[in-house]
């Protein structure tokens, strides 16, 4: 444990272990926002502007699928904290689309694709293919069924705790985000040496630009982390936290 000093350090000691047991949970203090037309009825808007296969109703079935996009989104950062940051800093559509993808939400492919397609629907004064207009429906969908869905998943885990066996070690692994401070934080305490415990903290946030790669590699863990505890399959969790790892060396 004494080599624990960053993310890195921790995923690796995740590796080593044996098994892990799913101990408890905390919910978070997600607060999403109730906006007066959500993104579900700009989906549902777009799907009857497009079944109607006017001209009229095809162009306003893209305005619609940009607003569910838009207005899904915002949810997804107000609710995490982080849509004050990205406003600050005036992050554009595709700043934050690749956020969604660099978190592990998204396939990269998927996200370039997404962004290709709401460029050129979107920017070229000309009817749209109804092909396309689908294909952009079917991506725009997507995004919007599994943001909620990871926001869901993060909402019913703002802590848990983990108890992992290395060999005839046993260690205790809390996890924690803190949605007001956008931070995560890691506590690793050694139960195997009694009362004297050792423990390795470690806390990772967002407050200027250069702690956007750490916070990233900690979303990351958080995310593998809060699935497996909700599903139990060791041998997953473990082959998703090596890719990560494998992934941050390319």
């Amino acid at each position: 444990m004494e080599s624990i000093t960053k993310l890195k350090d921790m995923t690796q000691f995740i590796l080593q272990t044996n098994e892990i047991e799913r101990d408890g949970s905390n919910g978070s203090e997600i607060s999403i926002p109730i906006y007066d037309i959500s993104s579900e009825e700009f989906l549902y808007f777009a799907e009857n502007a497009i079944a109607s296969e006017t001209k009229e109703g095809i162009v306003n079935a893209v305005s619609n699928l940009k607003r569910a996009l838009d207005c899904e989104m915002d949810m997804f950062f107000e609710s995490i904290n982080l849509k004050r940051i990205f406003d600050k800093r005036s992050l554009k559509f595709e700043k934050k689309t690749q956020f969604l993808a660099n978190i592990g939400l998204f396939p990269i492919q998927t996200i370039n694709k997404l962004n290709f397609m709401r460029n050129k629907l979107e920017h070229e004064y000309k009817t749209p293919e109804i092909y396309d207009l689908h294909t952009y429906y079917e991506l725009v969908w997507s995004v919007v069924k599994i943001l909620d869905l990871y926001l869901e998943l993060l909402y019913t885990n703002g802590e848990i705790n983990l108890e992992l066996h290395i060999e005839n070690n046993v260690y205790y692994l809390t996890m924690k985000h803190d949605i007001k401070e956008c931070a995560f934080e890691f506590e690793i305490i050694d139960w195997t040496k009694g009362k004297e415990r050792e423990h390795k903290k470690l806390n990772v946030s967002l407050k200027n630009q250069g702690d956007a790669d750490d916070f990233i590699e900690a979303f990351n863990i958080y995310l593998l982390s809060i699935q497996y505890f909700d599903y139990g399959n060791l041998n997953l969790y473990k082959k998703k936290i090596k890719k990560l790892i494998e992934t941050e060396r390319v």
